[in-house]
């Protein structure tokens, strides 16, 4: 519309509904949300459930790259802590992935107060973002793109959380596509066999809790993949773990013959990947898990970074280019590591066929940060219950 112009006397207001949606639903979350203020037909339109799936649809069709979430940040990567040192608020940024002269973005602010603790997440799907206390309850649910958030109802291991001494129990959150819902799960990780796992259900804004056997399962936070979230398993062996949200078993994920304790699981182009981190700083290995369920499937990938220490591996583009948080070495003159250049966080794009490694200059973004998680950019709302639709696992990996 132009400058005075209402939007009665505006060209949108003589056109078909169905185009003006038409037009709307493939613009950026961040314009949309301005745009609700523009008209109430306009905000009954953008606000709508179906509004925000076919807008996910679309951002998938097209096979539009996820932004990476990072927080402002001077406590070890390991901890993924949304607020420092006595908090009032912490910060989100978005990364555009894997553009090659990417922007930060500030996505907002939360009070930390509002939850009376500080902050930590679990990886986002969806742009949903489950966030939790240092005592690992789970707090609530939020959309950092539009900053919808949900506060949870407290869960039935909240005793066990404040009980010194006390394991904390495991946590993961993602989608059950049999029942569409979107599922918060915790488990409890003691030394010896345990039973007891509570899953919440955002469709019926309750916790249950389930029986289901299951051994040691790493300090991680769960994985998701295909409808079921996964985990490493100490046990004897180093093995995997999958929990299914459609039927609430436990299985087994038969993983690579590796000898490195120092791993993580993680998806990259829509598989399952295993992360192994080698000794004094030589980089990484990541198995990728081509066909879903299928041994035999698993490839191995290397990267070769030996001035580099590897936090994290956020992304695998279709070019073979992954993405890395790091921490560059100093070296002497013989080649020799002598130091840190910082202690902070760097983002640095390797490219896996030429062995090559370039970082990642992006204005925008604090000095020094921790990665959240991937996630594309939505309108999904944690206020809607079950109207949430699934993600569409869009990759060139099987699934079985």
């Amino acid at each position: 519309m132009l400058d005075g112009e209402t939007m009665d006397d505006s060209l949108w207001s003589h056109l078909p509904p169905d185009i003006v949606a038409d037009v709307l639903v493939r613009l950026p979350v961040k314009s949309l949300c301005r745009f609700k203020c523009v008209s109430p037909s306009w905000k009954t339109l953008i606000s709508s459930p179906q509004f925000a799936k076919t807008h996910l649809h679309i951002a998938i069709a097209t096979n539009k790259p996820p932004k990476a979430l990072l927080r402002s940040s001077s406590d070890a990567p390991y901890f993924v802590y949304l607020a420092d040192a006595n908090p009032s608020s912490y910060a989100l940024y978005s990364v555009d992935l894997p553009d090659a002269n990417p922007t930060g973005e500030k996505l907002g602010t939360l009070p930390a107060e509002r939850f009376g603790e500080w902050l930590m997440a679990s990886k986002p799907f969806n742009g949903l973002l489950l966030v939790h206390g240092i005592s690992y309850e789970p707090n609530f649910l939020s959309n950092p793109f539009t900053r919808e958030c949900k506060k949870l109802p407290k869960s039935p291991f909240s005793d066990i959380n404040s009980n010194e001494g006390s394991r904390y129990p495991l946590r993961g959150f993602g989608y059950d596509s049999c029942t569409d819902d979107y599922k918060v799960v915790m488990v409890r990780n003691d030394d010896t066999d345990t039973d007891d796992v509570a899953v919440y259900s955002l469709k019926t804004d309750a916790w249950s809790i389930i029986q289901v056997s299951h051994k040691y399962l790493e300090p991680q936070t769960g994985v998701y993949l295909n409808d079921r979230l996964h985990w490493l398993c100490r046990y004897n062996d180093m093995n995997g773990i999958a929990f299914d949200l459609s039927d609430q078993v436990f299985r087994e994920i038969q993983l690579p013959d590796y000898e490195l304790e120092c791993a993580r699981l993680v998806v990259l182009r829509g598989c399952l990947c295993l992360v192994c981190f080698l000794d004094n700083d030589e980089g990484a290995e990541v198995w990728m898990m081509n066909k879903y369920g299928v041994t035999e499937s698993w490839t191995k990938f290397r990267i070769a970074t030996p001035v580099m220490y590897i936090h994290r591996v956020l992304y695998l583009s279709a070019q073979d280019e992954f993405v890395l948080s790091v921490l560059i070495r100093i070296t002497g003159e013989d080649g020799e590591i002598v130091g840190d250049e910082s202690n902070e966080n760097q983002l640095v794009l390797y490219n896996l066929k030429k062995e090559t490694a370039r970082v990642m200059i992006v204005p925008g973004i604090p000095s020094g940060f921790a990665f959240v998680g991937n996630s594309v950019e939505t309108l999904l709302s944690p206020n809607h219950g079950g109207q949430i639709m699934r993600q569409c696992e869009a990759s060139s990996c099987e699934s079985s």
